[in-house]
């Protein structure tokens, strides 16, 4: 039956027989009672004298035939077809689904909402009716309840919800559909109507807690400045635009027509990709890399993973997105040293970035991880990933051909829990990617004695051999990356 709530006026659907039972409202969350509807005068057979038995084997044919009501009886007695259904509820079973247009779970008969998503199911005509829009999802990780099209709050939560097509930010970027939702926001396809009408991607960071909305900000602004400091580079996204409106922000982006790597690999059963291609889009994301661990202060991004990595339609090129946790190292030696917020995706993070103390190097050890997976198909499962890499050498039936160990090497040095064992910078990492073997010695530029890789200083004159390190903690004074102690105070580097 349909019934609508007395305090905020909203229909719902509730099971026959509602009548006397109290029920709570799914929007305004307030009880109400349902009124016990008056039986209407529906005569099941004619009227008889109650003094005459009835014959209970006489067939309908049989009985006796009513007397054609006078017109004052007319407006009591109703026509005798109890089949057909009151007006009201014949528009109810018309309009109300049978699988929840939100997830598509089955929806019990009289169900409000939908046990599974939360979705409310919204019988009034002005919302159900043709709009064509999609559910609103609600972008609270610990809801994630779909609300009717039209709704700015969760009914379940009070989270704001994103927007449906049609809406104008800024009133430049017209919204034409939901991409990804999260717990910091939204991401959508947008149409610029003052470039041409091109395509644009717009983050939306959604926030309720006033507390926690200057934190996102600040997230919002750095992720532009550093897509703005890195707009020469090829496969980074474009920044066209940051705007602030109130408890709300938007960052407009290039739009990326692909998918991200793991969406693709998950779609084709983890079937690895082709050790040329890895190789080459290896060699593109140290270029990424190198530009972000040469500024000043150095910028990690704290999060490389294939989800982060588009594959274009060409199927060749790709694009790194998501910059948002990338950050600067800081500027002073007590802002290099003191501990960054703990930001990581288990399995693709070193033992440094889980303690809160990223570095560059850092990068270079999800990049190998990231590799990892694009090239065997298996998940990488942080500094135990070598071993996992050892037992694909010993295979001899392993996914990575024996001509290609040489990479599977290169990852397993980048692997390593003491940064210092890794490659001290990305250029050294695409390097050997485009040699294709890993580099062990090094000739000096002074004396051209030969050393090992990545030893700090000349074994013979003592020249330096390495780029130089942040300035000691203790003394200030400067040394060649690994070295573990300061050769001018002794004191370790830390």
């Amino acid at each position: 039956m349909l019934f609508a709530c007395p305090n905020c006026k909203k229909n719902m659907q509730l099971p026959e027989g509602s009548g006397g039972k109290t029920f709570m409202c799914p929007m305004c969350k307030n009880p109400f009672t349902v009124t016990a509807p008056a039986s209407p005068v529906t005569p099941a057979a004619p009227v008889q004298n109650p003094a005459v038995k009835p014959q209970p084997a006489a067939p309908p044919a049989k009985a006796v035939a009513p007397v054609a009501p006078t017109p004052a009886a007319a407006n009591l007695v109703k026509p005798t077809a109890p089949a057909t259904p009151p007006a009201h509820h014949a528009a109810s079973v018309s309009t109300t689904p049978t699988d929840c247009p939100a997830c598509s779970a089955h929806l019990l008969p009289g169900a409000i909402s939908c046990m599974d998503c939360g979705y409310l199911l919204q019988t009034d005509s002005s919302l159900s009716e043709g709009d064509g829009l999609n559910p609103a999802i609600c972008t609270n990780p610990v809801c994630g309840a779909a609300n009717s099209p039209g709704e700015r709050n969760c009914q379940r939560c009070g989270q704001v919800l994103p927007f449906p097509p049609g809406h104008m930010v800024n009133n430049r970027y017209r919204i034409e559909k939901q991409l990804a939702v999260g717990g910091f926001g939204a991401v959508y396809l947008a149409t610029d109507t003052k470039e041409g009408n091109r395509s644009v991607a717009i983050k939306d960071m959604i926030c309720e807690d006033p507390g926690e909305f200057d934190i996102r900000l600040n997230f919002f602004r750095r992720e532009a400045e550093i897509l703005r400091s890195l707009d020469k580079v090829a496969i980074v996204p474009k920044v066209y635009d940051l705007i602030e409106q109130g408890d709300r922000a938007y960052l407009v982006l290039e739009f990326i027509k692909g998918r991200d790597l793991m969406k693709i690999m998950e779609g084709n059963n983890l079937t690895p990709f082709s050790m040329e291609s890895v190789i080459e889009w290896g060699k593109s994301i140290c270029d990424v890399l190198q530009h972000m661990h040469s500024q000043v202060p150095p910028l990690v991004h704290r999060d490389l993973k294939p989800e982060n990595i588009m594959l274009l339609e060409d199927k060749k090129s790709i694009k790194m997105i998501d910059f948002g946790t990338a950050r600067d190292l800081g500027k002073s030696q007590k802002d290099r040293h003191a501990a960054k917020t703990k930001v990581f995706t288990e399995g693709y993070a070193p033992l440094e970035q889980i303690a809160g103390k990223p570095e560059p190097r850092s990068d270079l050890f999800a990049l190998a991880c990231t590799l990892f997976q694009l090239t065997t198909g298996k998940p990488p499962e942080g500094t135990s990933t070598v071993q996992l890499i050892e037992e694909l050498q010993r295979d001899p039936k392993s996914p990575v051909p024996t001509a290609y160990h040489w990479l599977l090497d290169v990852l397993k040095t980048n692997l390593s829990e003491d940064p210092n064992e890794r490659y001290f910078s990305a250029r050294e990492f695409k390097t050997d990617l485009e040699k294709k073997h890993v580099t062990q010695e090094i000739p000096c530029p002074q004396c051209k004695g030969t050393n090992k890789v990545r030893q700090p200083y000349c074994s013979k004159c003592a020249a330096s051999l390495t780029d130089p390190t942040p300035p000691c903690y203790y003394c200030g004074k400067q040394n060649c990356m690994g070295s573990r102690c300061c050769i001018h105070c002794g004191n370790r580097l830390k």
